[in-house]
């Protein structure tokens, strides 16, 4: 028999603290695949609707997909805690761990690793069926480019009650496999493990190193002005181009650009590397190398705008909280070596826990003009109702792609993203005193506007989103799903509705594709019932 219980106070709320859910009745905390369905099964019978229930597991989904007034029950997949191998499909984990969890086992236990996300306690669940990427994605894929089947419990056309098909994969219901390996979560049914064949052999060493550059001088003089900016931007597309014509030795590489608003006070440019002997990267050569690299990055940086010998904020994802997490201890701007499993660690933060809205972008080409003069203006704005300090979490983080995520085709996964170069992530937090389940709307209201408007004026010319169907430049690519927006779209809106917001996810894989690559198709399928209804889930037919 399952387990059940009433909800407590901690079950109604996400890892935002935006989302709350005050109609929760009931919470399920099933230890395997077989209570999985006993569960779902249970609210069926007690007459839920599709829309009140949902799943959860680490609780980290950016809008209220989950926790909102209309969630009446939630199975909760933590107990599924599960780790292994198979003879035929590989390493295999349940969907209970969070992305920490994974690495060590990993490691640990396989001395492998996946190429999955920089934050511990970003479940798996819906992290890696939403695509997974992370600091090792460039040299190692996608983590949905690794998976050799899942078990899910679904309920598809014809179906009387939910069941749990096993090993689900390329020859065993091929096109829901398709559809899980980054159609994203509560879309097709209930995951509850996933197995990975040919995994990358852990790397030994991690290397770090950031540069940060202050706003302004001690006078208050702006020394990151337009121009400024625009050649920081440069250098930093340069970075991500490396590697995406082939030469794998400059695969094991990821870099993120911290464009802080000003109430920060600096910006950071933080770059990862990791000796990876597959791609022949090792060894006192590589660690040679990199010192020259970081020396001529220094140099070239400090041409353009003063290089702050104090540590800038790093508040994005991965979470450092100061640029002094990933630099030497004695300097700043030099290499700092660590052990593989400690620097996933030290690299593995998520913050805590605030109230939170976020946008997304994928790019194939470096930022315009119109883009860069948009980003300087908005980083420096301070919306009416809210205090320069309030806007110090503000920002838009750039990390670089590609590499070996573009050795895929577009249509192999619903990640149709398989060109980019850069991923973007717009981020603002806010934290106030409001009682659990409430938010100050002021607050709330400037930090929302004004990430939106600088998200349409960066936009503007492709119709305010990065949308490739205005982009006769082949710039913008589209958004990412595990960093969901419902201001591009929502179910039961017109303007912009579902479809809208759908095209920017995922191209082509949502509903013009052949119907064994269409993900709309699929869903009406597997899940015609659409359980799990959310703003944002993928419509059925």
């Amino acid at each position: 028999m399952v387990m059940s219980r009433l909800p407590v106070l901690s079950d109604r709320q996400g890892f935002d603290r935006r989302w709350y859910a005050p109609s929760l009745k009931r919470v399920y905390a099933p230890a395997s695949a077989a209570e999985v369905t006993a569960a779902w099964r249970e609210v069926i019978a007690s007459g839920a609707k599709a829309g009140e229930l949902q799943i959860t597991c680490g609780r980290h989904c950016y809008e209220n997909f989950v926790y909102n007034a209309g969630t009446k029950y939630i199975i909760d997949l933590t107990g599924l805690r599960g780790v292994g191998s198979d003879p035929n499909y590989g390493y295999y984990i349940d969907v209970g761990f969070g992305n920490w969890d994974m690495y060590r086992m990993f490691n640990n236990m396989f001395d492998t690793t996946l190429p999955a996300g920089s934050c511990y306690s970003v479940g798996l669940g819906g992290h890696i069926t939403g695509g997974g990427y992370g600091l090792f994605s460039r040299a190692f894929g996608l983590t949905v480019d690794y998976l050799s089947a899942v078990d899910v419990v679904i309920m598809p056309q014809g179906a009387p009650t939910p069941e749990l098909y096993e090993k689900v994969s390329p020859v065993n219901h091929p096109d829901l496999f398709w559809a899980v390996c980054g159609g994203g979560g509560g879309n097709f049914g209930i995951i509850t493990r996933y197995y990975f064949r040919d995994t990358p052999k852990a790397p030994q060493y991690l290397y770090t190193t950031a540069f940060s550059f202050d706003w302004q001088d001690e006078n208050g003089n702006l020394l990151i002005t337009e121009p400024v900016l625009r050649q920081l931007l440069d250098i930093f597309t340069q970075f991500s181009q490396e590697g995406q014509d082939g030469d794998k030795s400059k695969w094991p590489s990821f870099g993120i650009f911290h464009a802080n608003h000003l109430a920060a006070g600096k910006m950071v440019f933080a770059s990862y590397y990791f000796d990876a002997p597959s791609l022949g990267v090792q060894g006192q050569e590589y660690e040679a190398y990199l010192n020259d690299r970081i020396k001529d990055q220094k140099k070239t940086l400090g041409e353009i705008t003063r290089l702050s010998t104090e540590p800038g904020p790093i508040n994005g994802h991965p979470w450092h909280g100061t640029a002094k997490a990933i630099s030497p201890v004695s300097a700043t701007a030099q290499l700092r070596c660590f052990t593989f499993l400690e620097g996933v660690q030290n690299t593995n933060g998520s913050g805590p826990n605030q109230f939170g809205k976020y946008k997304s972008a994928y790019m194939k080409k470096g930022f315009t003009d119109d883009m860069v003069a948009a980003l300087h203006e908005h980083l420096q704005k301070v919306p009416d109702g809210v205090s320069l300090s309030d806007m110090s979490q503000s920002l838009c983080q750039i990390d670089s792609y590609g590499c070996a995520i573009n050795q895929v085709s577009s249509t192999a996964t619903p990640i149709a993203q398989r060109s980019s170069i850069m991923k973007l992530q717009y981020q603002t937090y806010w934290d106030n005193d409001a009682a659990i389940g409430q938010d100050n709307k002021q607050l709330e209201e400037a930090h929302v506007g004004w990430i939106n408007e600088m998200y349409a004026d960066v936009y503007a010319k492709y119709g305010g989103f990065p949308d490739p169907r205005n982009d006769p430049d082949d710039i913008v690519d589209g958004c990412y799903f595990n960093y969901p927006d419902s201001c591009l779209g929502v179910n039961g809106e017109n303007s912009p509705g579902i479809d809208h917001a759908m095209y920017l996810y995922f191209l082509e894989n949502y509903d013009t594709s052949p119907a064994d690559r269409n993900l709309r198709a699929i869903k009406s399928n597997w899940n015609p019932q659409n359980w799990f209804a959310s703003a944002q889930s993928i419509p059925v037919k």
